[in-house]
């Protein structure tokens, strides 16, 4: 077999993978978000659980998501009956989630944020429940419910740094607000987590949304210019692990790293929903699906860059760009006809 016949073969294995790939995601995938707020303990912690959580259900909405798909599961349910869906328990939490697979289909995102106390240091990583806790082998086997959909999972609570190992998974964003079970200290990241998703604080660069790895970033930032201020020792240091590998690090490099590393699928998963504009024709809105779509494949194609023949690579992604370009002068054609005024 000649160089010429070797190259084709890479390029059609290649396509026949994406095209395995991309046959379980739509053009224009959905969001999902469950927000849990633990115990409090204490009625402050148990306001501020709820605050935090309250925040980031509210952005969600007004960055797209269809309301039906926000859930919060609170402490009490008395607190906010109109935005509290359940109580958190144990139950409840594997309920949602099991629910959340029933809703979402293949190909969409879906978010879990825990906002709470935890513990780690003797016994298993857990979350801090009304009743009995869950543990992280428990989320990590719930999660399996969501084949093929990308999940971030995030864990604000203390001592919550034994959750990266046995949640870490291929296709997963798992983030925590600590580095370990022993650092049990109070947590402010999740406060910190929750301010970067409302507004555009944590929008990086400003596309007018927040990445999982925008959010993360922030809040560490912010995290160390606290306890520089206070000049009080840090007792809480988050991980964000994204590759795969359980380690999980403070420092996500993103897409834009010259090998895999953690924070490339953060930077590309949003807590945002694009809104689909009521004026829009049936042929434009066909094509700004198509355009998402084609987005996506882009973007799928770009995480698995050091995996691929160079030559593969680029010849893929020329197509893809060029596919692109020809939507985006359709949809011009399209924004133009709209814009000529019909005759008197």
């Amino acid at each position: 077999m000649n160089h010429s016949d070797s190259r084709r073969g890479a390029v059609l294995a290649f396509r026949l993978a994406m095209a395995g790939l991309l046959s379980v995601a739509p053009l224009c995938a959905d969001t999902h978000l469950l927000v849990v707020a633990g115990v409090g303990g204490e009625e402050a912690y148990t306001e501020r659980f709820h605050l935090w959580s309250t925040r980031v259900a509210d952005a969600a909405v007004a960055a797209g998501l269809r309301p039906e798909n926000v859930v919060y599961l609170g402490e009490r349910k008395d607190i906010d009956p109109e935005r509290i869906g359940a109580r958190a328990t144990g139950e409840n939490v594997l309920a949602e989630i099991a629910a959340l697979a029933e809703r979402s289909s293949p190909g969409d995102d879906v978010w879990i944020v825990l906002f709470g106390h935890g513990s780690g240091a003797a016994g298993p990583p857990r979350f801090n429940l009304p009743g009995r806790d869950l543990v992280a082998a428990e989320y990590a086997a719930a999660l399996e419910q969501l084949p093929d959909r990308r999940v971030v999972f995030i864990n604000a609570s203390s001592a919550s740094g034994g959750f990266v190992g046995p949640l870490s998974k291929e296709g997963r964003v798992v983030i925590t607000a600590t580095k370990s079970g022993g650092q049990s200290n109070e947590s402010l990241f999740g406060g910190f987590l929750a301010e970067a998703f409302d507004g555009a604080a944590g929008d990086a660069n400003k596309d007018g949304r927040t990445s999982a790895l925008e959010a993360f970033e922030f809040a560490q930032r912010e995290i160390e210019r606290y306890y520089r201020q206070t000049g009080l020792l840090r007792t809480e240091n988050a991980l964000l692990d994204d590759d795969g590998d359980g380690l999980g690090s403070p420092e996500p490099a993103g897409l834009e790293a010259s090998e895999a590393t953690d924070g490339r699928l953060a930077s590309l998963v949003y807590l945002a929903q694009e809104a689909e504009p009521s004026t829009l024709t049936a042929e434009a809105r066909e094509l700004t699906e198509r355009r998402a779509g084609i987005q996506r494949r882009i973007d799928e194609l770009r995480l698995q860059r050091e995996t691929l023949d160079e030559e593969v690579y680029l010849s893929e992604l020329q197509e893809l760009m060029v596919e692109l370009a020809l939507v985006d002068r359709e949809l011009e054609g399209e924004a133009a006809a709209d814009d000529v005024e019909p005759e008197p």
